[in-house]
């Protein structure tokens, strides 16, 4: 997410208004029945791709606090909030129909590309890596993230430079989607624990195995859909 929307979002969540007012009006014809704050904490989950008990502590709490009320008005747009309360996230995914079929959606599904995907599994096990040595949070730094990419690349590759400016993308990807997360050092990143939540043991085997199928060139590689984690807004 950019800094503007950032920006946007402090204000929205900052904004003065009655959030302990009886009444749940606020403004001429409101019909809606949530409190201001929890308000402000439905448009966080609608704009952002996972909240955050450690970001996001005010929306947390009141994620938490209104769970009922916030599920019930994303099951009206078809949608599901999932809390895992373990790992402190939370984050929201298309229904699906009980019969079958499809629901009209507000998400779409982004394939991630190869080398994102090489990252999310490296990343993932660096992750856990971490956890088990004790450590409380869990850094990388972006050559690392690029020379692992680099180790899959064929034999023989010459045009290294095109390589690494595509690594260096899925690194940038990885930033906007909140699953790295900047540090004040330049080029050092701090894994997001929504990496856990988004690669399952069963789906890293498999993104682990499609990885060893043939490389394509940097450009024309297959994408690989990670299907929860891809799941975003249309814009």
């Amino acid at each position: 997410m950019d800094e503007g929307a950032e920006q946007d979002e402090t204000q929205l969540w900052n904004s003065d208004g009655p959030a302990d007012d009886e009444s749940c009006s606020l403004f001429e014809g409101d019909q809606g029945q949530l409190a201001a704050e929890v308000r402000r904490a439905l448009v966080v989950i609608l704009k952002r791709r996972y909240v955050s008990a450690e970001r996001d502590p005010d929306v947390w709490r009141i994620l938490v606090e209104n769970r009922t009320a916030l599920e019930t008005r994303l099951n009206d747009m078809f949608l599901q909030l999932a809390v895992d309360r373990d790992y402190g996230v939370a984050y929201k995914r298309q229904a699906v129909p009980d019969g079958g079929g499809t629901f009209p959606t507000l998400l779409h599904n982004a394939a991630y590309s190869r080398e994102q995907t090489i990252l999310m599994v490296h990343l993932r096990g660096v992750f856990r890596s971490g956890l088990s040595d004790g450590a409380e949070v869990v850094f990388v730094d972006s050559q690392e993230l690029i020379d692992e990419v680099a180790t899959y690349l064929p034999e023989g590759t010459t045009n290294k430079v095109d390589a690494d400016r595509a690594a260096q993308r899925a690194v940038e990807a990885l930033c906007k989607s909140d699953i790295l997360l900047q540090t004040p050092e330049s080029g050092r990143y701090r894994i997001s624990p929504i990496i856990e939540v988004l690669l399952p043991v069963g789906r890293l085997q498999e993104l682990a195995e499609s990885l060893s199928q043939s490389w394509a060139p940097p450009g024309d590689e297959p994408e690989e859909d990670v299907s929860l984690s891809a799941e975003r807004e249309a814009s």
